[in-house]
């Protein structure tokens, strides 16, 4: 009896240490500064692009509800980076990160101006450590690429600690970035195939994602005609209404550009317009059959097979045309690069075709 009281009385013992274990695991980790998680590799990262130097500390940096984003008040551009970064953890976790100048907080997200070694204008660094992120560049722009890796830094799902509220882990270290190309785009074709306005806008927050900064827009073709031009509306009314293999095509009016081209500018994306000429212009050709000096009307064309069509380039009234659609374009697209496509122009004659890219410059 002597034996299974003195049992007893371990046994008791033994619950109250693990109690106690238990709570002070609990205050430990309630006290952001004390969390220790398991390593966390931050070379092991799948960041796209690589950054150029990555070094690990190992230790991880807890994002929660008790997180902050604070900027400096004299960062001009840095305060949009701030929010954009504030409505994609939100999205991306549920957490809503107050931007704040709090000095209590327990795990901070600094984004801030200061000079850094490299010289170009896109580079960022980001520090972090267990209760900090120092994300610092010359730029907004490059504060703003930084952001993006930063995202991707931050786990799908909320590890499984002791706490009593949800924490995304992010792996501690420092990252020293910047694009080693200045013009990194992508080209997307909505005349063959017509795009919505608002798959263009997510087309957009993907690119920025992967900090791609140009998109080239493929707007004009013979098999559709995809923006409004108001002196010469039949382009979208004639020729935006198909595509390849049929369908009802479709067009962006210009209002709808300008906020696919806003929409751009907000993830530091340079819109560039594609108008394809001389060749490759059935669908305007339809439209307004005297850009091609045959006096003949086309049909609307749905195939893939590409050559066939040429404005008539000794034309006054086809430049007047031309004229009229770069004016209403440039007007709605703010950046430096306007494209004429001038490729496969097979059944243009060689001396139509110098004499077309000689009065077009």
């Amino acid at each position: 009896m002597r034996l299974i009281r003195e049992l007893r009385s371990c046994h008791q013992i033994i619950i109250h240490l693990l109690s106690f274990l238990f709570l002070m695991s609990f205050i430990s980790y309630s006290q952001k500064r004390e969390i220790n998680f398991p390593a966390t590799d931050l070379s092991e990262a799948a960041l796209i692009p690589k950054p150029l130097e990555v070094t690990p500390t190992n230790s991880g940096f807890p994002l929660d509800k008790h997180t902050i984003i604070r900027v400096g008040d004299t960062t001009e551009g840095f305060k949009e980076v701030a929010d954009f970064l504030a409505k994609k953890i939100q999205s991306k976790t549920g957490l809503n990160i107050p931007i704040s100048q709090e000095n209590k907080a327990s795990s901070v997200i600094n984004i801030r101006r200061e000079r850094l070694k490299s010289e170009n204008k896109e580079a960022y660094e980001i520090r972090i450590t267990q209760d900090t992120i120092d994300l610092i560049a010359h730029t907004p722009k490059g504060a703003f690429w930084g952001v993006q890796t930063l995202r991707q830094l931050i786990p799908y799902s909320a590890n499984d600690t002791l706490a009593h509220h949800k924490i995304w882990v992010a792996p501690t270290g420092t990252i020293k970035d910047a694009p080693q190309f200045s013009y990194r785009a992508t080209m997307l074709d909505v005349s063959r195939h017509f795009f919505e306005a608002d798959y263009i806008k997510e087309y957009i927050s993907l690119l920025a994602y992967y900090k791609i900064n140009v998109l080239h827009l493929h707007l004009t073709d013979d098999q559709g005609w995809r923006i409004e031009i108001k002196s010469w509306p039949k382009l979208t009314e004639v020729g935006g209404s198909t595509e390849v293999g049929g369908g009802p095509g479709g067009f962006y009016t210009q209002k709808q550009y300008k906020e696919i081209v806003a929409h751009a500018k907000s993830h530091h994306i340079t819109i560039v317009p594609e108008v394809d000429m001389p060749g490759h212009t059935n669908a305007a050709i339809v439209s307004y059959p005297f850009l091609n000096g045959t006096d003949q009307t086309p049909e609307l064309y749905t195939g893939k097979e590409v050559g066939f069509s040429t404005f008539d380039t000794r034309k006054d009234t086809v430049y007047a045309f031309i004229d009229d659609v770069v004016r209403e374009i440039t007007m709605l697209s703010p950046g430096p690069y306007f494209h004429v496509g001038g490729d496969e122009s097979h059944v243009t004659k060689k001396e139509d075709y110098i004499y077309f890219t000689q009065v077009s410059q």
